[in-house]
């Protein structure tokens, strides 16, 4: 009866997503080349799988190379659909270095251990809810966003393009923000800060460090509660 009161008013059902696993094997770094939505979830055995349209998963690729892995996508055939939205979900025993480039999306539970790195470029998005490491390098180019929670030793922030980086979550002992373009940084720190700043973007640093600053640029330097 729902079925039949569905069409005559000109509804139509969605159709249940599409699955697929993949084989691969331990990994540790990730660079995704698609515009995929990825969730890795850290502390368990390496497994892969993708679910969302039936069209994009025939074109999604997942590679290991050494202890890389690598996500990409076929270009569509021609007059074929380039499909829908596709999620791939990952888990590792850890991840220490992250590289998106494109629209995608990288979420990470955590990044665990001596040194963490995030290569952002395009206008994706990454997000790592907990950041355990003794240093931690962010690169940011384009349009992105990077968003990031937890502690670290030292943070080591670079930022070329309108993107942002939003790690007031994060609390870092010594911090070190590189602002090139019109881009935003916050961050929390707790022993020093040290901002060079050349573009118009705005950098804000929380906390109680005691701050290096020099400011060529335009944008707005906030740091221990003043402004430079």
């Amino acid at each position: 009866m729902v079925l039949l009161i569905g069409l005559s008013l000109g509804l139509v059902l969605p159709a249940e997503a599409a699955t697929r696993g993949y084989t691969i094997t331990s990994f540790d770094a990730i660079r995704v080349d698609a515009p995929v939505t990825v969730v890795v979830t850290t502390g368990s055995g390496a497994s892969a799988r993708a679910e969302g349209d039936q069209a994009a998963l025939d074109r999604l690729k997942v590679d290991v190379s050494g202890r890389l892995l690598i996500i990409s996508m076929a270009r569509p055939r021609s007059g074929e659909k380039s499909g829908g939205a596709a999620t791939l979900r990952l888990s590792t025993g850890m991840i220490d270095r992250i590289m998106l480039t494109g629209g995608g999306s990288v979420m990470v539970d955590r990044m665990k251990g001596l040194q963490g790195q995030i290569v952002l470029g395009g206008n994706g998005d990454v997000g790592v809810a907990d950041v355990a490491l003794d240093r931690i390098d962010v690169a940011l180019a384009g349009g992105g966003r990077a968003t990031l929670g937890g502690r670290t030793g030292v943070a080591n922030i670079r930022v070329n393009g309108p993107g942002a980086v939003a790690a007031e979550g994060l609390r870092a002992r010594q911090a070190s923000i590189s602002n090139d373009g019109p881009g935003s940084v916050t961050l929390t720190a707790e022993v020093t800060a040290k901002v060079v700043s050349t573009g118009s973007g705005d950098v804000t640093v929380g906390g109680k460090p005691a701050c290096t600053i020099d400011n060529r640029g335009t944008g707005r330097i906030l740091c221990d509660g003043e402004n430079y």
